[in-house]
């Protein structure tokens, strides 16, 4: 049974790095683009994906406490470590990535509706050091639970 929790894991982690993915894209693309429409457009993609990207969280939850159990991985530092870190990135991200989008929706929103927004102001919100910060951090700690799902060091 352990392989299908292993298998039902991997589909997990496959669909929210494939979910996320095209939010991070997003977030990294919206600094160079300066038009207003195409910024909508980009938000409205990265939020298509916000579904599939809570429900393969769930999944990989899933598979990953179960093969926990029932490879009884339970009783080793790497697995609590690994949760942690999947909790405290889900915990810090969504207020960073939100507020970012957020603002960013804001001036788009207040572009559309005739408030005047100096270009300065929009260039330094989508310029802003955030997304690189937001990518940094998420895609360090992937590669640190990566790291202790397979090496497995305590």
């Amino acid at each position: 049974m352990y392989r299908w929790w292993k298998l039902i894991h991997l589909v997990g982690v496959v669909g929210f790095m494939a979910a996320h993915g095209t939010s991070i894209a997003s977030t990294l693309l919206l600094r160079s683009i300066r038009h207003p429409q195409r910024i909508a457009g980009i938000l409205q993609l990265s939020a298509a994906t916000v579904g599939a990207f809570y429900a393969f969280t769930l999944i990989l939850l899933i598979g990953g406490i179960g093969a926990g159990f029932d490879g009884s991985w339970w009783g080793q530092g790497w697995i609590w470590v690994s949760l942690v870190l999947l909790v405290a990135l889900g915990v810090l991200m969504f207020p960073m990535a939100r507020g970012y989008f957020r603002r960013v929706r804001l001036i788009i929103d207040l572009m559309e509706s005739g408030t005047i927004v100096s270009p300065q102001d929009f260039a330094r919100v989508l310029a802003s050091g955030k997304p690189l910060l937001i990518a940094g951090t998420g895609s360090v700690t992937i590669f640190l639970i990566l790291y202790l799902m397979v090496m497995k060091p305590f």
